[in-house]
């Protein structure tokens, strides 16, 4: 699955999954994945702006693949760790990015005891 998503965005647009507009169209109002263009989050709340006549522009709809941080792979399995584990193998930088199942095995060899050193 993951690589025809892969290949198909490549050549094809796809819809807003919440509001079904297509790439490049403005989200139809209160859609959850629009963006707020002063603070980059979900527009619907995220409290910048009162009323959608008060923003200054709206950002159009374009889907954007998510990538492993290191190796940059596209649509990354999602898989789940312990907070605490993830804070010991996954240094600072990288904590707060999405990593791929091997990229995160890797950090694991590469720190067997965690990245912290005293």
């Amino acid at each position: 699955m993951k690589k025809v998503i892969e290949m198909v965005k490549k050549w094809k647009s796809w819809n807003c999954h919440d509001c079904g507009v297509k790439e490049g169209e403005i989200h139809k109002e209160g859609c959850d994945m629009e963006r707020c263009p002063r603070c980059g989050g979900q527009l619907i709340s995220c409290g910048c702006y009162e009323t959608y006549n008060k923003l200054p522009y709206r950002i159009p709809y374009i889907l954007i693949p998510v990538k492993c941080g290191l190796c940059g792979e596209q649509w990354p399995e999602p898989f789940k760790v312990p907070d605490e584990e993830w804070r010991k193998y996954v240094i600072p930088q990288l904590q707060r990015e999405t990593l791929c199942r091997d990229c995160y095995e890797e950090m694991k060899k590469l720190f067997p005891n965690g990245w912290r050193t005293k």
